[in-house]
């Protein structure tokens, strides 16, 4: 990984939804969990997975004098 800056930390952020179909929601994410799971919806019994994920996010802080200038900051990624 590159060099970060000071005022960088690099965190991961996780997600765990159900899905039906395993193998397009695994390929294109980093994958930390996939379990078999049964749910019951309006009385239906749906067999599914639980996929967990991991990404990795960067927290910047960005100095009030920036904040408060206005226009477009360039370092922002959003």
């Amino acid at each position: 990984m590159a060099a970060m800056n000071e005022n960088e930390q690099g965190l991961t952020r996780r997600h765990t939804f159900f899905c039906l179909n395993r193998a397009r929601h695994t390929t294109s994410e980093r994958v930390v969990e996939a379990v078999p799971k049964e749910i019951t919806i309006f009385g239906r019994t749906v067999q599914g997975w639980l996929v967990t994920t991991e990404q990795t996010v960067i927290d910047k802080v960005i100095p009030l004098h920036e904040s408060l200038a206005g226009g477009m900051v360039l370092h922002d990624p959003e």
